[in-house]
């Protein structure tokens, strides 16, 4: 991988499965409503009937035709060659349908946007009785091998702030992190940080009659976002509890 071996190093990425956005198209339509809606990948019809084009939703990304490669700590669209490829791929199919299908246990959804404008990682994590499924998306300056491929894995509830933490160094440039979460009875919550010149601010929205400000000027320490996403899974793991797979 040539784009910020570093960064892509510190956060751990070789240890995500990389597939490709039409493999996760050609999901059964039974297991792709279990998606997360915001990272769902739709199918572009091109004008010849035998040709289509995958793309991000919302991604903006270049479109990419045919089926592409899905592989394990490798680069996206690395070459693969002779018998054995096919049936790596094979499984890889079958993989990504029992990832999928574990999400029908979903109880909690939390969606972690970070962006600088032209950088974004965009986090997907759906949590249940037994179930840890993280999607992970990347786009922008130096993140565009990514851009046609969704990284997956399985994750633990207490490594999810670290995880976040380590995305986030992906972002190299000043940057807002927003987090929203669903869970229980439709509960519902969303919470902001920005970080500027390295240092990450909790922003505090105030209101006076009609009109809100917001001011970005409350230092949140290094542990930000750990902090802010162990008191978020402590709410929404308790409240999916109570209510059960959605």
């Amino acid at each position: 991988m040539n784009a910020r071996p570093a960064a892509r190093e510190t956060a751990g990425i070789d240890s995500w499965i990389v597939v490709d956005l039409d493999r996760i198209t050609r999901l059964p339509e039974r297991l792709r409503r279990l998606w997360p809606p915001d990272l769902l990948p739709r199918r572009i019809e091109r004008d010849c009937p035998s040709a289509s084009a995958t793309v991000g939703r919302g991604s903006g990304a270049p479109e990419s035709v045919g089926a592409g490669t899905g592989t394990l700590a490798a680069a996206p669209g690395q070459a693969e060659g002779g018998g054995g490829a096919k049936r790596d791929l094979d499984v890889l199919t079958a993989w990504l349908r029992g990832f999928a299908s574990e999400l029908n246990r979903v109880s909690t959804r939390i969606s972690v946007v970070v962006s600088s404008g032209t950088e974004t990682v965009h986090l997907a994590l759906c949590l249940g009785p037994g179930v840890g499924h993280a999607i992970l998306a990347l786009q922008g300056e130096g993140l565009e091998d990514f851009a046609q491929h969704q990284l997956l894995r399985r994750i633990e509830p207490g490594r999810i702030g670290h995880v976040v933490e380590d995305l986030a160094e992906l972002v190299e440039q000043d940057c807002v992190l927003t987090l929203s979460w669903a869970c229980g009875q439709g509960a519902t919550g969303l919470e902001f940080l920005r970080r500027k010149g390295g240092t990450w601010f909790r922003p505090v929205i105030e209101r006076d009659g009609d009109s809100v400000t917001v001011d970005d000027d409350v230092a949140a320490g290094d542990a930000a976002v750990r902090t802010l996403l162990s008191a978020v899974l402590t709410r929404t793991l308790t409240a999916g509890a109570a209510k059960g797979p959605q």
